[in-house]
């Protein structure tokens, strides 16, 4: 084999080589490119998740907060009827401790 044609032959392997790079680089792009947009697709799909779950979650907490309230209100009413319990005693232990027995049982 001489040489000019070792030259051609190594020549044609670099132009071979040239276009496989080639096709590589666009295959890169492609696939950078896919995955750029698989990414987007998935962070609006988290993204539409969490508006999702946050709504319902907003609603839960609503619905707790109702209950809550309803809760507070029923254990005011009881602590009201609790303090009004104990003044009433308050009061009754008063008059009783003014109250003279002998004269209720009519001792001499």
């Amino acid at each position: 084999m001489d040489e000019a044609s070792r030259i051609a032959k190594l020549e044609a392997q670099v132009d071979a080589i040239k276009e496989d790079v080639g096709e590589l680089k666009s295959d890169v792009r492609d696939l950078h490119s896919r995955i750029t947009t698989g990414n987007r697709e998935i962070m609006e799909k988290i993204d539409s998740k969490f508006d999702t779950l946050a709504s319902s979650e907003k609603v839960s907490h609503n619905e707790m907060m109702q209950s809550v309230d309803t809760l507070s209100e029923r254990v005011n009413v009881l602590e009201r009827w609790r303090w009004m319990i104990v003044g009433a005693a308050i009061v009754a232990g008063y008059v009783v401790g003014q109250i003279e027995f002998k004269a209720l049982l009519n001792l001499h």
